[in-house]
C-alpha cells in the first residue's frame, strides 16, 4: 500500500470514529431524554403534581431533537455526496 493511501486511510478512519462516536451518544442520550419527557418518569415514581413535565416540554423536547437529527444527517448526507463529485479535492497550497 503506498505511503499516500495509508495516510488517506488514516485520515477517513479519525474523521469516521469521532463522528461515530458523537452520533452513538447523541442518539442515545436523545432517546434517554426523550423518553423521561414523553413518560413523566418522575411523576410516574412519585405521583406528586409537582414532578408533572409541562406540556410544552413535553412535546416540544423531542420535536427540536428529531428535528436537529434530521438536520445533521441531511448535511451529512449531501457532504457525503457532494465530497464524491469535489473538483478541488487533489488541489494543494
Amino acid at each position: 500500500m503506498s505511503e499516500k493511501k495509508l495516510a488517506e486511510s488514516g485520515s477517513n478512519i479519525g474523521q469516521f470514529l469521532p463522528i461515530f462516536g458523537w452520533i452513538l451518544v447523541y442518539g442515545v442520550g436523545a432517546f434517554w431524554l426523550c423518553q423521561e419527557v414523553i413518560t413523566d418518569a418522575e411523576f410516574a415514581r412519585t405521583a406528586d403534581p409537582e414532578d408533572k413535565v409541562p406540556f410544552f416540554i413535553h412535546f416540544g423536547v423531542p420535536t427540536m431533537i428529531i428535528g436537529i437529527g434530521i438536520l445533521f444527517f441531511s448535511v451529512l448526507f449531501q457532504r457525503l455526496k457532494a465530497a464524491k463529485t469535489d473538483k478541488y479535492i487533489d488541489v494543494q497550497i
